[in-house]
């Protein structure tokens, strides 16, 4: 695996899921419940395009403005 820039993509999505409390899987999304796919979160691919098993759901940025 190569590291890339990080999640920071990932991040600023309305469909991102930090749970630390769950050791077995910290990181989702609505995309990819079962886990982010390592090309995505710290390779670096755009996923403002779809991506196998995304089911249908894409990057959207979250409201900046909201509270």
């Amino acid at each position: 695996m190569t590291i890339g820039p990080g999640p920071l993509l990932c991040t600023g999505c309305i469909h991102f899921e930090l749970n630390l409390d769950n050791d077995d899987l910290p990181i989702r999304c609505a995309a990819f419940p079962d886990g982010i796919p390592d090309e995505i979160l710290w390779e670096g691919v755009d996923h403002h395009k779809p991506y196998p098993g995304d089911h249908g759901i894409q990057f959207e940025l979250k409201n900046q403005t909201s509270k």
